[in-house]
């Protein structure tokens, strides 16, 4: 397997849950802003506030809300392209619950070590979001999983980024 299909495969199973769908070209992503500073202080500080806020930005298709909440220090264009389209694809899907749960200190241990990612934030909690549809073949909820990490006294998005190329 390609180191490009890797690290695919492990950012579908580990960041967002589900199959994703083109809803929308390339040309509607927020526009880029690497190295750029994002204002804190509309961002979630506390577990319920970030429950509303991601709540709220799925129900009405926010990119730009889910844009802001992603940390995305270190993360090249395609990586930032796959993660919005995993976003978008959660978009209008019925909600049947979200909650913040810690995250295991040796969590992204496979992640780290067989394929060589690593956080761009230091992952201390994750954010569940079940979705109200019907189960999957192995029985478990449709969910999207977002690892969470804290900087500035608000939380953010953390995303696992591979090293760089040789």
């Amino acid at each position: 397997m390609s180191r490009l299909s890797t690290i695919a495969a492990a950012v579908a199973a580990i960041a967002i849950a589900g199959p994703a769908l083109a809803d929308q070209p390339p040309a509607s992503l927020p526009a880029a802003a690497p190295n750029a500073q994002v204002g804190t202080s509309s961002l979630p500080g506390r577990p319920d506030e970030l429950i509303a806020y991601v709540t709220r930005a799925l129900n009405a298709h926010d990119l730009d809300a889910m844009d802001r909440l992603v940390e995305w220090e270190g993360a090249r264009p395609v990586r930032r392209r796959m993660t919005l389209y995993q976003i978008r694809y959660n978009f209008g899907r019925p909600i049947k619950s979200v909650q913040v749960e810690p995250f295991p200190p040796n969590g992204l241990q496979d992640a780290q070590t067989q394929l060589d990612l690593k956080p761009n934030l230091p992952v201390t909690e994750r954010l569940r979001v079940v979705f109200d549809e019907p189960a999957g073949p192995d029985g478990d909820q449709p969910a999207g999983v977002f690892l969470l990490g804290r900087t500035v006294g608000v939380y953010r998005i953390s995303l696992l980024l591979g090293g760089q190329p040789k």
